[in-house]
Formats: C-alpha cells, sequence, structure tokens
C-alpha cells in the first residue's frame, strides 16, 4: 500500500490528535517540531479545563465541539482504544489512512522508510529492540512490534490497530507455533500486501531448564487464586507467571522452609537422566514447530545448551536472542549486529522479566554451573527490580506459597488439594 500516496504530505497538513493524555504527551516530545500540531481532542471535560497541552501551544477541543475541515489528518495516540476512537472518526465520515492514521504510522511518512512489523511471543519483542541498535536496518525501515496478547483472545485490545498498520507494511516478522497459525494465513490472504517479506520464527516457549515448573496454568489456577490475590503486591507479581511444583508438593507438606530449601539446591534433587530426558524431549517439542519457519533454534538450542539460554519459559538470554536477530538481518541483505555481545545482553537484560531459577541439578546435568553457580536472578516487580540468589529466591517463593495457604484455611478452604503435581521428572 502507498500510505504517502493515500495520506499525502503529512508535513503540509494540518494535524489534530485524538488518544490517551500519556501516549499524546510521548508524541509531542517527539515530533511537535516537525508537524504542523493545531489540536488534541478529548472525550474529556476535565482536560478542556486544564489544557494539558499549552506548553505546545497546542489547543484541546471536546470532541463533540471539533469543527473539521478538510486537508486535516488525525493521528491516533493510543494503547489500548484504537478500535473505539477510528469507529468514532468513521461514524463522522472519516476514511481509514486518508483521514486518520495510528501514531505507528508517522515515522513511516515522515521519513519514507520502509515498514517492518514484528508480532509474536517475547523472543519477537526482545528481537525487535535488539534489531533497532542496528543503524543500517534503521536507515532503512521503521520497525513496529506487537504482542501477541495484545491481539489475541482474550485480549485483543490493539488487533485493530495491528491490522491497519500491517496493511502498509514491507516487512513482517512473526512467531509461528499451533496455537495461532490460523491468523498468520488472515494476514496472508487478506491483510499483508503480496509484495510483503514475511520471516517466521518458530518459537513458543522452551522449558528445558525448568522441569520444576508446571505449564498449565488451569491446574493451579484455583489454588492460586484464593490466596495470592490478597497478599502484598511482591508476591503476588513474584508468582503469577509460573508454579513451582516441587515447592508446592513441600508446602503442602508442612515442611519447614529451611528443609525444602536445603532439598532443592541439594544438587542430586533431579538425577542427570531426567533431567537430560526432559531437556531432550522439550527440545523435540520445539523442533516439531520449525517444519513451515524460515529462522529455527532447535539446533542452536541443542549445541549450546551449556550456555545459560532461557530466562523464563518464554524469554530468551542474549545468545539465542542475538542468534535470532542476526539471521533476520541475513534475510534481509544486511550486515551482523555491530554492538559488544556484553552491550547486547545489558539491552536484553534491561527489557526483560523476572528470571526462573535453574535447580543445581540441573546446572549439574547439564553443564551450567560455570555461568549460573553464583548467579543473582533479576526479579520484576510492580515496585521494583531486585536481584536474588537461588536460596533467597527460593525463600521468598516459599514464604508467598505458606501465606497463600493461611489465607485458604482462613477462608474455610483448609484440606482441599487443589494441586496434585505429577511424580514424572523427579
Amino acid at each position: 500500500m502507498e500510505l504517502s500516496r493515500l495520506c499525502g504530505d503529512i508535513k503540509k497538513k494540518e494535524i489534530l490528535l485524538y488518544g490517551e493524555q500519556e501516549e499524546i504527551i510521548q508524541f509531542l516530545v517527539k515530533y511537535c517540531d516537525l508537524l504542523n500540531i493545531s489540536t488534541v481532542i478529548s472525550e474529556y471535560n476535565n482536560e478542556i479545563r486544564l489544557q494539558p497541552y499549552s506548553d505546545w501551544d497546542i489547543k484541546t477541543v471536546l470532541f463533540a465541539d471539533m469543527k473539521f475541515a478538510e486537508k486535516q489528518v488525525i493521528i491516533i495516540c493510543t494503547k489500548n482504544k484504537f478500535n473505539v476512537l477510528r469507529r468514532r472518526l468513521e461514524y463522522l465520515g472519516k476514511k481509514e489512512y486518508r483521514d486518520y492514521i495510528s501514531c505507528e504510522l508517522v515515522e513511516h511518512l515522515l521519513y519514507g522508510k520502509k515498514l517492518m512489523v514484528c508480532m509474536g511471543t517475547q523472543l519477537v519483542g526482545q528481537v525487535s529492540l535488539l534489531i533497532q541498535t542496528h543503524q543500517p536496518l534503521m536507515e532503512q525501515y521503521n520497525i513496529v512490534y506487537f504482542s501477541e496478547q495484545e491481539i489475541m483472545e482474550p485480549y485483543m485490545n490493539r488487533l485493530q490497530e495491528y491490522i491497519h498498520v500491517c496493511r502498509c507494511c514491507a516487512v513482517y516478522v512473526r512467531s509461528s507455533c499451533e496455537k495461532e497459525r490460523f491468523l498468520l494465513k488472515i494476514l496472508d490472504r487478506r491483510t499483508l500486501s503480496e509484495s510483503c517479506r514475511i520471516i517466521t520464527i518458530a518459537d513458543y516457549g522452551f522449558g528445558g531448564y525448568y522441569p520444576q515448573i508446571v505449564k498449565d496454568r488451569e491446574r493451579v489456577s484455583d489454588y492460586l487464586l484464593r490466596g495470592y490475590m490478597r497478599l502484598p503486591i511482591d508476591y503476588h507479581t513474584l508468582a503469577f507467571a509460573s508454579t513451582d511444583k516441587e515447592l508446592l508438593k513441600l508446602c503442602e507438606q508442612g515442611m519447614p522452609a529451611d528443609d525444602i530449601a536445603g532439598q532443592l539446591i541439594n544438587d542430586n534433587f533431579y538425577s542427570v537422566e531426567a533431567v537430560i530426558q526432559y531437556f531432550t524431549e522439550e527440545t523435540k517439542r520445539f523442533n516439531q514447530l520449525e517444519s513451515m519457519s524460515d529462522i529455527r533454534l532447535s539446533q542452536f538450542v541443542e549445541e549450546h545448551k551449556t550456555e545459560y539460554l532461557c530466562r523464563n519459559l518464554y524469554e530468551w538470554s542474549e545468545p539465542v536472542v542475538s542468534y535470532t536477530a542476526n539471521l533476520i538481518l541475513e534475510l534481509l541483505n544486511m550486515p551482523p549486529l555491530l554492538a559488544a555481545q556484553k552491550v547486547r545482553a545489558s539491552l536484553i537484560e534491561e527489557i526483560s522479566g523476572s528470571e526462573l531459577p535453574v535447580y543445581p541439578s540441573v546446572q549439574k546435568a547439564l553443564n551450567l554451573g560455570k555461568d549460573l553457580k553464583n548467579k543473582k536472578y533479576r526479579v520484576v516487580t510492580y515496585s521494583e527490580v531486585k536481584y536474588l540468589t537461588l536460596e533467597e529466591y527460593l525463600y521468598v517463593l516459599i514464604e508467598y506459597l505458606y501465606k497463600a495457604m493461611d489465607i485458604m484455611k482462613f477462608s474455610g478452604m483448609d484440606g482441599e488439594m487443589i494441586f496434585r503435581p505429577d511424580e514424572k521428572v523427579n
């Protein structure tokens, strides 16, 4: 799609901003000196009274009072309400691309760069940020990232904006897996242009280093929901994404915290055979996702399994992210990443969430000790980012689980075994 042909020269048009205050301010900071922005359209009487954009000499007008004119372009600045706002505009006869666009397309219009859309799991998000440090790529492309959570059920809060942006892209990078393969087919046939280059990455998480983690959240959701929502926020955040079945099993037996930690820290907790078998099964599962993918990771993971490759079930460490980013660059006939490995690792660290601890018995079986022996794991909560040793991490989780169980007892659930972990791995 020739967006510039539909929209015209955006630098010569009067620009109206419509959306949410935080996103509008971010837009103004970035583009105010480059565009003729005259007005912010608001839904809120309080904003009209306060005129929050007066520092930029921009007036705020209530939507109901707005008098639209020809040769205006409305830029929608929002992370969650694009569909609602575009419907209000279309009710007034405004046309997509001609009269309104997403703020994600502005750089594409301003500088005439090709558009690259990255959509998918955490790996795609990590890669999309890493390749933005690649100057030759950024001279040619504007990169927009959508997480699969934002556009898939049950959320879908950016689905319409995602489709709106995808129609204009020259390169489309996404995770490929069984769960949302139908969406890729829809975009291939109905949304993406025929000339769009599609690059797929076979990734939907890898749990090879974490045999203690339950992947099926439904099995433990009732147990957790009755307890963790009433706990301090740090506990809620730390335990929300995954459940350690070994910790849970030992806590349900009423063991003291020191005894639980002592068992899990023992480097013979899991047998070498069990760990290797689990890692192999995860690699095979991963390999099955790759038949229709451009970028394959299972062989790389197998060849580098003695390195610390996974930060948790869904986020990866620098070796995998850099490997994937360089393959994308190669497919686009670009030189490899120039930033030093430590710089790349630091960037990935900064944008990633909490790490899961790798048990010493897993470290021993997979020869990971050199990387993880004295490691402090990154833990991200709503209130802070902190780094915990394995023992500190375990004690926090044990405290969390016992507090959750106390709440359950107080609620009259004492004696109910919501969760019964299988004994397959140990």
